[in-house]
């Protein structure tokens, strides 16, 4: 549909396919939520809160949706391959146009048949449930120090231009449930990758910075006489909704501090949104907002999927 405002003429859709295209970003959405454990007299968040952890805020995980994507054995003209940043056990199902079903392992995004697999140009299925990824596209990734009143300032920041309309993997556009975001909502940017190493202490708090953790590099703590201790992802200790689950009777004593080593995706909070006028005619056009890495949020060390 063609729409004019002022002799200007152009197709609303083009800025959803833009910002939905190649060059965008996949992102989860966690909107903020004011927690209301504040103290009366100063309005500042509880410090022992345990439902938001003195953060003043709670963030909410994206909902989860369910698509269907249809590919060919073997095709040269489209490659077999999910997001990659999909878990396998998002991976629903996996069955061809006869009914069987396969079982499939993901490498980087990539499908490889585990055991049987269909034969060479045959048609086969995969249903995905994950969390909701909206599109956008993001710029102006900066980072600088300054030296203000109260010593050095970290800027690591970025722009974030959302469309109305997010594009699911299998196609379809439905409304953007980010268009709205706001301070101090926060974004997953799932196809990047950062190395973190991270201090924290047993028995204590041990929620992870990034909580979108990819692989773990490794782990140590240092006894009394500061030798250092390894410990095994899966064996002594879980990543459970962004935070350190150890086995019974594994890992350092209680109070313990240790190190943890790992590739997550990085996580940006909105800043402020940018004063720019994004409605026109009686429809939504995109929407800026500044981005600021969360490590630098005043209380660094919530969690994703808390």
């Amino acid at each position: 549909m063609r729409h004019s405002f002022d002799g200007y003429a152009f197709h609303l859709e083009h800025f959803d396919e833009l910002l939905n295209g190649e060059q965008s970003w996949a992102l989860l959405y966690l909107p903020a939520r004011a927690c209301p454990c504040r103290d009366r007299a100063t309005g500042s968040p509880q410090p022992t809160c345990p439902r938001c952890r003195g953060y003043g805020f709670t963030w909410e995980p994206p909902p989860r949706v369910e698509w269907t994507l249809t590919f060919h054995r073997g095709s040269a003209a489209r490659p077999e391959a999910l997001p990659r940043h999909l878990r396998p056990e998002e991976v629903m199902a996996v069955w061809d146009e006869e009914g069987r079903s396969y079982a499939i392992a993901l490498e980087d995004g990539q499908i490889r048949f585990v055991g049987e697999a269909p034969p060479e140009g045959a048609a086969y299925h995969v249903r995905v449930r994950a969390p909701m990824v909206v599109r956008g596209h993001g710029q102006n990734l900066a980072g600088r120090k300054e030296v203000g009143e109260y010593g050095e300032l970290d800027h690591r920041d970025l722009s974030l231009t959302l469309p109305a309309r997010t594009r699911l993997p299998d196609g379809r556009y439905v409304a953007n449930p980010a268009f709205f975001a706001a301070y101090p909502d926060r974004f997953v940017l799932v196809d990047a990758r950062v190395r973190v190493s991270q201090v924290l202490y047993r028995g204590e708090e041990e929620h992870l910075l990034y909580a979108y953790v990819y692989q773990v590099l490794g782990c140590e703590a240092l006894d009394a006489q500061f030798r250092p201790s390894a410990y095994a992802p899966g064996e002594d200790f879980t990543l459970e909704g962004g935070r350190v689950v150890w086995t019974p009777g594994r890992g350092p004593r209680m109070g313990t501090p240790y190190t943890l080593t790992y590739i997550a995706a990085p996580e940006f909070y909105v800043f402020r949104e940018l004063p720019q006028v994004r409605h026109q005619g009686g429809y939504s056009l995109p929407r800026r907002l500044h981005l600021r890495v969360w490590e630098l949020f005043p209380r660094p060390g919530a969690a994703y999927g808390r």
